[in-house]
């Protein structure tokens, strides 16, 4: 039934108003449809959220598997800095101990400039004589006497990384035992002042 037409009908006087039980009924088919027309409107709504669900677990998942695929690439770029790095310390000890002056000097100047590149990317290069030991940033391969107090490192053998507050490598270091001559002495004068 064509609701409009018949209105405009009614109001224009061509038709007779619908006795009241006929009304009723017709009353009662729109309520039954208006019912079934809410019901599939709440239906289609929760399919809508289903599926915005599941595009954002979707989307979700893709991310993180970018977000792990792209931690892999800079783990291995990481990597390759640190082996760099090794291959310049390498290089460096070498020019320190070549007797030139002038490959002495590059050296240093070469160490020193690759620090400052390292730090503007976010890489910290661990370890440095005269520092403090610290276990969670260096690793002692040995220990000598020396000027320096104890707990102190007295050499570098092997640089250490990190990267964003994450080591990447410990640095391995010589620590010193302290002047063990002067421990010596300060017992001997002890002993014969008692």
């Amino acid at each position: 039934m064509d609701f409009e037409a018949e209105l405009e009908k009614l109001l224009a006087g061509e038709q007779e108003p619908l006795p009241q039980y006929e009304l009723a009924e017709v009353l009662a088919e729109s309520r039954t449809l208006l019912d079934a027309l809410n019901k599939r409107q709440v239906d289609l709504s929760l399919q809508v959220e289903e599926i915005y669900d599941l595009a954002k677990e979707a989307d979700a998942r893709e991310l993180r598997e970018a977000l792990n695929a792209e931690k892999g690439r800079v783990h291995q770029l990481l990597g390759a800095v640190v082996g760099l790095s090794d291959l310049l310390e390498h290089f460096c000890v070498y020019a320190g101990q070549s007797g030139s002056p002038e490959l002495e000097h590059q050296g240093r100047l070469l160490w020193q400039n690759s620090r400052l590149l390292l730090e503007s990317c976010g890489i910290l290069r661990l370890g440095e004589a005269g520092q403090r030991l610290d276990p969670a940033l260096h690793t002692v391969q040995s220990a000598v006497a020396s000027e320096l107090p104890q707990e102190h490192i007295v050499q570098v053998l092997q640089s250490g990384y990190g990267y964003l507050g994450t080591v990447l490598r410990k640095a391995v270091v010589v620590l010193s035992l302290g002047n063990t001559d002067t421990k010596r002495e300060d017992a001997e004068i002890g002993g014969y002042g008692t």
